[in-house]
């Protein structure tokens, strides 16, 4: 018949309790003496559990035929009657409305009068439908009542749906004693998991397309979020959040669904944000998506999938923007017997790459290395990786304790958030073991200040810490479209701020002109910027003495520190980005 309807037993439940006049479909079946006031008490009462409409609950119940109960919803509405199953419908009618739609909104189109399309639906008290069957045809339709029997028997009949097979089972064959509330949602979850899971279904392959074309991106992220009467999906390339589509409202329900069945996620539980993981196989590589849903306004969720590319991509340091002298202090720092190195920056700026490539670099079957980390975002073969579980009173520090029984010679921790994972990590790196970690903060002598606000003891951070490396991420010119152009004066006094000299001369910079191998935006992905603090002697007296941020900071650059200021406008002057970009990330001051 070309028509493709999943049914959605929520909408069996809209009929609306009153008609136009103040009459309802009680009052009908009194009126008529088709049903007794105890039956239909009973019922009523039922129906509210049950979350069906009385008259399905009547017929279940055996107290009310079918013939009856579609004489009077056509009473009720004042509509002809429509049995599905006695007309033979145009599948060039059925054509012409979205499938979503009419699963959505069950309706059907039997016929064309007149110019008018005549639409057979369950509750034709809902206006907005026929607002929206005008926009989609052009036509004005005109309504006609059926029951929610015939509709699922069209669809089971016509359709092999499986789904409706099984609901009309529940509304005809249940106990008369009917079903409790848990059951019945229990019911519906198995149906809508079902639905979600079948691969023929054109909205799981629409989530499926949506997810490769977020790798075929390079995206780090894909944004799911809510809009007045829409979903719509962006992806965040380079930094950069970018629209890809919308997801009609009638839709938005399954496709969330469709996500959270694939992360084995409660797809019942609208209330409470949830976590959990994806792994998918795309050209002979496999991806680990993280996902993790929000409940936002209006009963509706916000969803984040994070791409987690396959530890084969994991790339050396040149390759994520380190120079020479960077990797220099590196191997200094990750070569070190003993003592805690940090990275620091903001969510997104790379922390965990850079970490990774340190353990990939010191991977060996002479090192025994354990790692804690919450989630796990990238298995490595050769590393004992464990994930963080609060439920089981396994947080970053217990699980410290834990790896310390494990004879571990290099420990990575996922993040210090608090004084009791620093400590653990102090006392790590104190009784001879070499630890990674993150921790939030702006910059390397931030860390440091940071760490002492923690509670930790200055005497202990100055013996433990060896290094630290703050980092940004900022998006690289595109080579294909890369083109000089002269230097404003606004520009160079940005660059040069305390040498005039140098603002008066001509400078040739660097942008990208937008072609197709950039998406026309005039960059093509990303590079890092590092600002590496080697814990000295000077620097460890600083902190002994509590010294302030700004004067290990001003220490370590007499040292040969270069801050992430200093490092974005070397970019820029290199050609290897752009002014806008760096102030983007960082602020205007690029220092001097």
């Amino acid at each position: 018949m070309g028509i493709i309807i999943a049914l959605s037993s929520a909408n069996l439940s809209n009929m609306p309790s009153k008609a136009a006049g103040g009459r309802s479909l009680a009052d009908v079946l009194l009126e008529q003496k088709w049903v007794s006031e105890d039956d239909l008490r009973i019922a009523l009462e039922e129906a509210q559990k049950v979350n069906q409409p009385v008259g399905v609950v009547l017929v279940r119940r055996a107290k009310l035929t079918r013939d009856d109960f579609a004489k009077a919803k056509s009473l009720f509405y004042n509509l002809n009657y429509v049995g599905l199953a006695q007309i033979k419908l145009d599948p060039r009618l059925i054509d012409l409305l979205p499938e979503e739609f009419m699963r959505e909104k069950q309706v059907i189109p039997v016929s064309n009068a007149g110019g008018r399309l005549v639409i057979a639906m369950v509750d034709p008290s809902d206006r907005s439908t026929f607002d929206e069957i005008t926009f989609i045809t052009g036509m004005r339709p005109q309504a006609v009542v059926t029951t929610e029997f015939d509709f699922l028997e069209f669809c089971q009949k016509h359709l092999n749906d499986s789904a409706a097979s099984n609901l009309l089972e529940s509304m005809t064959t249940a106990q008369e004693s009917g079903m409790g509330s848990s059951e019945e949602e229990s019911r519906l979850k198995q149906r809508q998991e079902a639905e979600a899971s079948d691969q023929s279904n054109p909205l799981v392959k629409l989530v499926n397309s949506i997810i490769q074309e977020g790798i075929e991106a390079n995206a780090s992220d894909i944004h799911v979020e809510p809009r007045r009467n829409k979903y719509v999906v962006r992806f965040r390339v380079d930094g950069i959040l970018k629209h890809l589509l919308d997801i009609p409202q009638n839709m938005e329900s399954s496709f969330v669904t469709r996500i959270k069945v694939m992360a084995q996620m409660d797809i019942a539980d609208h209330r409470r944000p949830q976590d959990g993981r994806i792994s998918i196989k795309y050209k002979n590589s496999e991806y680990n998506l993280r996902v993790n849903t929000l409940p936002v306004a209006g009963n509706r969720e916000k969803i984040v999938i994070r791409i987690l590319r396959p530890s084969k991509n994991i790339t050396d340091f040149p390759e994520l923007g380190f120079n020479a002298d960077d990797i220099q202090k590196l191997e200094t720092l990750y070569k070190s017997p003993y003592g805690i190195m940090l990275v620091c920056g903001p969510t997104g700026s790379g922390k965990t790459t850079t970490l990774y490539t340190i353990l990939h670099k010191i991977n060996n079957d002479l090192t025994n290395i354990s790692t804690v980390e919450d989630p796990v975002e990238l298995t490595i073969e050769g590393l004992n990786q464990s994930q963080v579980n609060p439920k089981a009173d396994f947080t970053f520090a217990t699980s410290l304790r834990a790896l310390l029984r494990q004879d571990p010679d290099v420990i990575m921790v996922g993040e210090i958030r608090d004084y009791e994972t620093l400590e653990a990590a102090i006392h790590a790196a104190l009784t001879g073991h070499l630890v990674f970690s993150t921790i939030h903060s702006n910059s390397t002598a931030a860390t440091i200040t940071r760490m002492i606000e923690m509670g930790a003891s200055t005497s202990l951070i100055a013996s433990a810490l060896k290094g630290v490396v703050a980092q940004r991420l900022i998006r690289s010119v595109c080579p294909h479209c890369k083109a000089p152009y002269k230097a404003t004066a606004a520009e160079k006094k940005i660059l040069f701020p305390y040498d005039e000299n140098r603002q008066q001369q001509e400078l040739a910079l660097h942008r990208g002109r937008g072609c197709d191998m950039c998406n026309n935006t005039g960059y093509l992905g990303r590079i890092g910027l590092y600002e590496i603090l080697m814990v000295d002697r000077e620097i460890q007296q600083l902190i002994t003495n509590s010294s302030s941020d700004l004067e290990i900071e001003d220490a370590a650059i007499s040292s040969g520190m270069k801050t992430l200021a200093m490092r974005g406008r070397e970019k820029v002057l290199l050609g290897e980005s752009t002014l806008d970009e760096v102030i983007r990330v960082m602020g205007v001051s690029l220092g001097g």
